[in-house]
């Protein structure tokens, strides 16, 4: 963005680093590494952490995590709901804090996704806003085959590394706008799988 664009009206500058997709083998594998991004995070230069989840099966995985020690700085699992005004406020956060948004999952919607780095946008402070997600996370599983798998292996995915690859985040992103276009409501549920199987079952189903 150039210096015109912000003079006169163009995109407003954001202080929100997105990190590519952080995309793991397994489930216990992310996380596992969720974890370890909380203690790096914690032993760099944040003022705070939120640990996100759009549904009530990961926010407890990420509970647990928040629960296994004492952090250095506040470090909470927060349902993705819950991303407001107020929860900023009381982080008392200024322009020179740094604030980690860590989200565990993807919604089956990306208009509901695109909500929480809207969120992030807004907030007073540099923020570094992060998705991981799993080959055996329901929205993955909605679309993914073989190719994703076989994919990752060329890249030299493993147990223990996640891996970025746009490609597959654009094809998750697509499958997302898939499900948009075929969605019946928005029930709440306890888990991304039973959204699907309810709200979309010819997604589930696939």
């Amino acid at each position: 963005m150039g210096v015109f664009d912000i003079l006169f009206g163009g995109q407003k500058p954001t202080r929100v680093e997105v990190t590519p997709d952080q995309i793991w083998m397994t489930t216990d594998a992310k996380f596992a590494g969720l974890a370890r991004a909380v203690e790096a995070r914690v032993s760099s230069d944040a003022f705070a952490i939120l640990r996100v989840a759009h549904f009530p099966d990961v926010l407890e995985r990420l509970g647990e995590i928040v629960r296994q020690q004492e952090w250095g700085v506040p470090c909470k699992a927060v349902p993705a709901d819950n991303l407001d005004q107020d929860l900023a406020a009381s982080l008392e956060l200024d322009a020179s804090a740094v604030i980690d948004v860590i989200v565990g999952e993807r919604h089956p919607l990306p208009s509901v996704d695109d909500r929480l780095q809207t969120f992030a946008d807004t907030l007073p402070c540099r923020c570094r806003f992060a998705h991981h997600v799993s080959l055996e996370d329901a929205v993955i599983r909605s679309f993914a085959g073989d190719w994703v798998t076989d994919r990752l292996q060329q890249l030299g995915a493993s147990e223990d590394e996640p891996i970025e690859s746009r490609l597959v985040s654009r094809r998750i992103r697509k499958a997302q706008q898939k499900i948009e276009g075929r969605v019946r409501g928005s029930l709440d549920v306890d888990s991304a799988a039973e959204w699907l199987q309810i709200n979309c079952p010819e997604t589930s189903s696939q």
